[in-house]
């Protein structure tokens, strides 16, 4: 029996409303959609054994999609008596909405519940529901059972159905230990026949996932769980002379679960590891290029430094290059087209560089390097770009001044000379002999003006420090990226750590972004706020999830820290939320 209250969009429910003392049930609170922030009742007249347990499913009912999250409890009878079990509560874009409370009767130990009885008839075996196990069922396949960290693997569930299918849901599988990139696919433009056991099959593919391990040892995929409602044949059933014809239909709930793969993941090797590797897995190019390399003094130049291919391209970071000591350089804008395809992730991760050069002459940048490890020939390989060489002129159009190379002042020494040493006068001085008297004399007309003189300067003060802090706005806005990006400097370098001081750094670089980046204070910054202000800006929807599932991750591995993305997989979360909130703000 199930006895169910909505309270808008989220539901309460427990699988027996009456039980006996020392019995355990289910309490469940389950929500259309997604939220955040569920807060579940006390359960204070009750003993908690299991919870909170979370799971997912996805449905499909004539072509329509819809999922839900469900929050569940197995709790046991303490004392009899009339109980009643309060409501729960969840965030549902910006709005708490709670669940009504639920009333539960616990009888005497010895007495049977109706319930009960009920429950034990509602738990036999349907009719026609084991001889559908021959007609449906689920299968995983991988396209490898070996593999080294970074390796990419595609796993595959397939459906192979021999019946007629009303609906069906479907669970949501965790891969822990993985880097998860799932595919868009629509199973009913998959289909395909197979021979099975000399039995004729249509087969759908019903997930296809790109993992990318994040660490060694043996990990496990996990199974797809799906909740079919099938349409079967009633032999039984013979009410009219049309069934003895056509036949009479019922639909019948089948569970059905695909096998699980282990895959033994290997370290990648220490051996000839080149000391630029930055972690690429899979088969890459490297190309380069500058917009010019004749320019002025303080001129800009463009560098762009692109790595194509494919492999474990959203996990790459940008490699190491040396610039010119003579250079001013900016953090780098990073652009990607990147597809996740049936056959792994391709495409192009670019980082576009702005070198300003400050003294005239020939400068040489010296070639790029980017290593990465090959799976087909287990081997490291390294790619090299081109040198470039830049023609720097002066002021007056050469590379040389007097015959020798130009040397600008650094801005140290001029600021130094600018509160030192004062120029020489050179001028003829124009000197008056001095008059007696206050009346039109130089301090009379001092006095007189000096009134004007103090509105002006107020005017203008007032204005500056204006100009002032707009600008130290707009500069720290400039910034945020740049400050947010030695945040996860210092995160990937506390990987290998426990996992508060880690995540505590992601956090961080995402809430000091956020702050230098609309101007708000650190201190006022909370989620409303946050939620509030990319939405007056625009932000797509889908970037505003990812920023938000993050932040949560953050605060929940101190309590939870089972449940979190891999470190390797925040981090590169991390970096592409940065950047694309960067493009768009």
């Amino acid at each position: 029996m199930s006895l169910g209250v909505v309270a808008q969009t989220l539901t309460s429910k427990v699988n027996r409303s009456t039980v006996n003392v020392g019995e355990n049930f289910q309490v469940s609170f389950d929500i259309e959609g997604d939220g955040s922030n569920f807060t579940p009742p006390s359960f204070e007249d009750f003993g908690l054994l299991s919870g909170p347990n979370k799971s997912s499913s996805m449905q499909w009912i004539n072509g329509n999609f819809s999922s839900s999250v469900s929050y569940s409890y197995i709790l046991r009878a303490m004392s009899e008596g009339e109980f009643n079990i309060g409501p729960a509560s969840i965030k549902v874009k910006g709005k708490t909405i709670e669940s009504q409370p639920i009333s539960v009767k616990v009888l005497p130990s010895g007495q049977r519940a109706q319930s009960q009885q009920q429950k034990g008839q509602q738990n036999q075996p349907t009719a026609g529901a084991s001889d559908a196990q021959e007609d449906l069922f689920l299968k995983l396949y991988v396209d490898k059972k070996k593999a080294f960290v970074g390796e990419q693997i595609i796993a595959t569930y397939l459906l192979y159905m021999n019946t007629q299918i009303v609906n069906y849901a479907s669970s949501r599988p965790v891969f822990n230990g993985f880097y998860a990139q799932e595919l868009e696919v629509d199973p009913s433009a998959s289909l395909v026949n197979e021979t099975v056991n000399g039995k004729q099959y249509t087969v759908a593919t019903m997930k296809k996932v790109v993992l990318t391990p994040q660490k060694s040892g043996e990990l496990l995929i996990p199974s797809l769980d799906m909740e079919m409602v099938i349409r079967v044949q009633d032999k039984q059933r013979r009410r009219s002379m049309f069934d003895q014809f056509f036949g009479s239909f019922r639909d019948v709930k089948l569970d059905v679960k695909s096998n699980e793969e282990k895959i033994q993941v290997s370290r990648l090797p220490l051996n000839n590891q080149p000391a630029d590797f930055i972690g690429a897995v899979g088969e890459f190019s490297l190309k380069t290029s500058v917009d010019r390399t004749e320019i002025g003094v303080n001129e800009a130049i463009n560098l762009s430094v692109e790595i194509s291919g494919k492999g474990n391209l959203e996990l790459i970071t940008l490699p190491k290059i040396e610039f010119p000591s003579d250079f001013e350089t900016y953090d780098p804008k990073t652009k990607q087209n990147i597809s996740v395809t049936a056959v792994g992730t391709r495409g192009t991760r670019s980082f576009e560089y702005v070198l300003i050069p400050r003294y005239a002459g020939e400068f040489k940048l010296k070639p790029i390097t980017f290593s990465y490890f090959d799976p087909a020939s287990e081997s490291y390989k390294k790619l090299t770009s081109d040198p470039l060489t830049f023609q720097v002129m002066s002021a007056s159009g050469s590379m040389t001044e007097n015959g020798a190379a130009y040397i600008a002042p650094k801005k140290e020494d001029v600021q130094i000379i600018g509160k030192d040493i004062r120029y020489i006068k050179t001028e003829d001085p124009n000197l008056k002999r001095k008059e007696g008297g206050f009346y039109r004399s130089p301090l009379f007309y001092a006095l007189s003006t000096l009134p004007f003189v103090g509105m002006g300067a107020s005017i203008f003060l007032l204005g500056f420090f204006r100009t002032q802090n707009s600008d130290i706005k707009g500069m720290k806005s400039k910034r945020a990226a740049g400050i947010a990006k030695k945040h996860l400097v210092k995160a990937t370098k506390l990987i290998g750590a426990e996992n508060e001081p880690f995540y505590n750094a992601i956090s961080l670089a995402l809430f000091g972004y956020i702050s230098d980046k609309l101007v708000i204070p650190i201190s006022e910054l909370n989620r409303e706020k946050i939620e509030e202000a990319l939405r007056a800006r625009g932000i797509a929807q889908h970037t505003q999830d990812k920023l938000k599932k993050a932040l949560d991750e953050c605060e929940m591995v101190r309590f939870a820290p089972g449940v979190v993305r891999g470190k390797e997989e925040m981090l590169a979360a991390s970096k592409q939320i940065i950047e694309a909130l960067e493009d768009e703000l």
